[in-house]
């Protein structure tokens, strides 16, 4: 069964989440992988162990080593912002927490200023096309007159379509004075196999076909259509999303992709606005993501999220993620399976409306999406 759109998700952050029992037997689970959701999961710790009566110890390492553990048996669950192509037979993909992707830069400019760029901009800077900050193409993204969603907002709370998005109830137009300094750009990336990288380049080459010309991967630099070894000077590496977060934050004129909690961890990093397919200029935060998550096709089979890159929703931000429990069908104890159950979960519609900094969409049970996860956890056993 395929949802094709977030009728699928109507992901209400108004909706009342059912609370999970506590379990009899305290289970301390182990869990590795993304890192995007490491800090996610760290505040929420103390609920859910409080909650359930059970913990998570999670050591994060990529999405890559997420796989590597749960096909190998060494974790109890992995995570990863991409999908594990080489899952053996019994482990499967739950989403349980989606995101947007923050563009990061560090500029001696006003802390009152964020910077505007656009996909096909981006697509450039981050192949290493475009390597000065004062480079027409960036001078006329920051300088376009913006258009920025103003959305309907009832008792608190963003109103929500039928597919899910953000009802937008007009558009304001904001002319931004910047002045690029003369400087040339560092690319902070992530090394080895990352899913943030994976959703990236997917998005690039989806949003730049042109451009972004290799095949995707969890390799930012093996999936950059220029060869970054030869640009040592302005390509840098980094581990996790909080290594790359902090080389950004120390390395004035940079610009990295990073989760939007680590941007606001950091005092040296903005987070960029961008301009989307349709024109308008969208934000890294809940009613973005939503917009793109409502256009996006979504499996309750196999669990996994298809990102439609050539939308023009207006409001769709258009780096945005998922993150991906993945989980066994046959723990071979009931008291473990149950509590693997307990902790996705709870992971997907309490923590995500406990937590409000990580930038996660807030899910109801009561959602197409949250009867999807519902219908995947019922697989454990």
């Amino acid at each position: 069964m395929r949802i094709s759109n977030i009728t699928k998700v109507a992901i209400l952050a108004t909706a009342a989440v059912v609370a999970i029992a506590p379990s009899a037997v305290a289970y301390d689970l182990t869990s590795s992988g993304a890192t995007s959701v490491s800090t996610f999961l760290e505040k929420c710790k103390v609920n859910y162990q409080a909650d359930t009566k059970d913990t998570l110890s999670h050591a994060g390492g990529g999405s890559t080593t997420g796989k590597t553990a749960i096909n190998t048996g060494t974790k109890d669950i992995g995570f990863s912002d991409s999908a594990n192509g080489t899952a053996p037979a019994g482990v499967f993909h739950i989403p349980a927490a989606v995101w947007p992707i923050g563009i990061a830069y560090n500029l001696n400019t006003s802390a009152n200023k964020q910077l505007q760029l656009s996909v096909g901009t981006l697509a450039k800077i981050f192949a290493g096309t475009i390597t000065m900050w004062n480079d027409p193409a960036i001078v006329a993204d920051a300088q376009a007159v913006r258009s920025i969603p103003i959305y309907e907002v009832k008792n608190g709370q963003t109103v929500l379509n039928a597919d899910g998005s953000p009802k937008v109830k007009s558009y304001r137009t904001l002319t931004v004075p910047f002045t690029m300094p003369a400087k040339p750009i560092t690319v902070i990336y992530r090394s080895g196999g990352s899913g943030t990288s994976n959703n990236f380049v997917a998005a690039l080459t989806g949003l730049a076909p042109t451009v972004w010309t290799k095949a995707v991967s969890d390799n930012f630099a093996t999936s950059n259509p220029t060869d970054i070894s030869k640009k040592a000077g302005s390509f840098q590496a980094a581990t996790g999303s909080d290594g790359v977060a902090a080389l950004a934050a120390r390395t004035k004129y940079s610009i990295t992709y990073v989760e939007t909690g680590f941007i606001a961890a950091n005092k040296a990093l903005k987070a960029a606005v961008v301009i989307n397919n349709a024109g308008k200029t969208t934000s890294p935060d809940v009613t973005g993501a939503q917009a793109s998550f409502a256009v996006a096709d979504f499996s309750d089979t196999t669990g996994l999220v298809t990102w439609n890159y050539k939308t023009t929703a207006p409001a769709a931000y258009p780096f945005t993620a998922a993150t991906y429990a993945m989980v066994k069908s046959n723990y071979g104890k009931a008291d473990l399976a149950a509590a693997v159950k307990r902790q996705v979960e709870y992971m997907a519609f309490d923590c995500s409306t406990k937590v409000t900094t990580e930038g996660m969409i807030p899910i109801a049970k009561t959602s197409d999406l949250g009867k999807a996860i519902l219908k995947l956890t019922a697989k454990i056993a």
